[in-house]
């Protein structure tokens, strides 16, 4: 029994390749978060402007989106290894000149705006590259395995990558700062470069960029598994904007204060965690897809059940349970994805799943600020959680196709 729920490590010990790109990504999660930090400090040292600060981010942030997309179309055009390894290297070569702009006498903002949405652009195009080449390194039968590797990396790497960031930036600088996530990145390149070639198989993507985009949304919107996974991932959006709703929570609902706010923030990053490494039965269910709805259901239904608690104990244990029943989802949804996914469509597909994921807190913060000026906390996320949870009900009844889905790729895409 606990065997199974043990993390299945075996992507990692099978598949040289795999090992590869799974340390190049954890580092290069690490340089991000790095980044996500010191580009802050800085601008707001500089300018003592919120203002500037919420450019800066707002800058990366659609450059990160554009790279997702144009990525994609990348990804199924051209050697994903090759792709990897010259964004990674135009991305530190940012990280350099950031380095270079902090150590000036007086340092340029322009060069801050331009570099963050440089180092963004590059990012989107390697991440989306990173995830389309994924399959061609593992074996069908340990996709969620590797799922469940890349989801512990990203949630391990989002909780400790700020911490870090904030130590070598009160400790010795931004500049420095910049200087160890381009040293990160030099180590990425070396891993990357003993990748075998990894050229999409199949129809190639049409030159066309706007074409080749649009053929990735019809592929989308045909396919019965991988559309319903997509049109699963809109109701996660809407619940990435719970979190703007935490410090009032906290306050009016909690009677608590910032060490309040900051345990409802880790919690689902704990219970995420929790979840990547007891996975190991994950890869095991004769049903993902079936697994994948019950998780989302009973997710949003712990959120309703959140609105309604009274003490900072249950608010966190429940959040902890949301972010390892979330966690599990995104597990399945890797893995459901990947395997439904034709290889000439995989970079395309991962862009707008990636792009969805990083829009969505946006989307969904901006439902939940508007929601909280008409309600007090607590009752806006009762409303958002039972909503979600009732359309999340809705789907499972209706899409057939992602109830019955499993983990063998289908013959054909549509």
């Amino acid at each position: 029994m606990l065997r199974r729920l043990v993390m299945d490590i075996g992507p990692l010990r099978d598949s040289r390749p795999f090992r590869n790109v799974f340390i190049a990504r954890t580092v290069s999660v690490f340089g991000i978060g790095m980044l996500a930090v010191a580009l802050p400090v800085q601008v707001y040292d500089m300018t003592g402007s919120t203002v500037q600060v919420g450019g800066v981010s707002a800058a990366e942030g659609f450059a990160l989106l554009a790279g997702f997309l144009w990525g994609g179309v990348l990804a199924d055009r051209n050697d994903r290894r090759t792709l990897m390894i010259r964004a990674r290297t135009a991305a530190g070569l940012g990280f350099v000149l950031l380095a270079l702009n902090a150590f000036l006498p007086s340092p340029s903002l322009t060069a801050l705006y331009a570099l963050a949405a440089w180092d963004g652009l590059m990012t989107g195009i390697s991440i989306t590259a990173l995830l389309a080449a994924t399959p061609s390194l593992v074996a069908p039968d340990k996709l969620v395995a590797a799922g469940a590797l890349n989801a512990l990396t990203v949630r391990l790497g989002s909780m400790a990558s700020p911490a870090l960031g904030g130590l070598v930036v009160s400790g010795f600088g931004v500049g420095w700062n910049y200087a160890a996530a381009a040293a990160g990145t030099l180590c990425t390149i070396g891993l990357l470069t003993g990748l075998p070639p990894l050229r999409p198989v199949g129809d190639e993507a049409p030159p066309n960029p706007l074409k080749a985009v649009g053929d990735g949304f019809r592929f989308v919107a045909s396919h019965r598994v991988v559309g319903s996974l997509m049109l699963l991932g809109l109701l996660f959006m809407v619940a990435g904007g719970i979190p703007v709703l935490m410090p009032a929570f906290a306050t009016r609902s909690l009677d608590g204060g910032a060490t309040t706010v900051g345990l409802l923030f880790a919690a689902p990053a704990c219970g995420a965690v929790l979840a990547s490494v007891t996975s190991g039965w994950a890869g095991t269910v004769r049903a993902p897809g079936l697994a994948l709805l019950a998780a989302s259901v009973t997710g949003f239904a712990a959120l309703a059940c959140l609105g309604l608690a009274r003490h900072p104990v249950l608010a966190v244990s429940i959040l902890f349970a949301y972010g390892f029943v979330q966690s599990i989802e995104e597990i399945m949804r890797y893995g459901l994805i990947q395997s439904h996914t034709p290889d000439s469509h995989l970079g395309r597909v991962n862009a707008l799943w990636a792009a969805q994921e990083t829009g969505g807190g946006a989307i969904g913060s901006l439902g939940a600020g508007a929601l909280g000026r008409y309600l007090a906390p607590g009752a806006a996320i009762v409303v958002y959680g039972t909503v979600s949870a009732v359309l999340a009900l809705a789907l499972a009844l209706t899409l057939t196709g992602l109830r019955t889905a499993t983990l063998r790729p289908e013959p054909e895409a549509g």
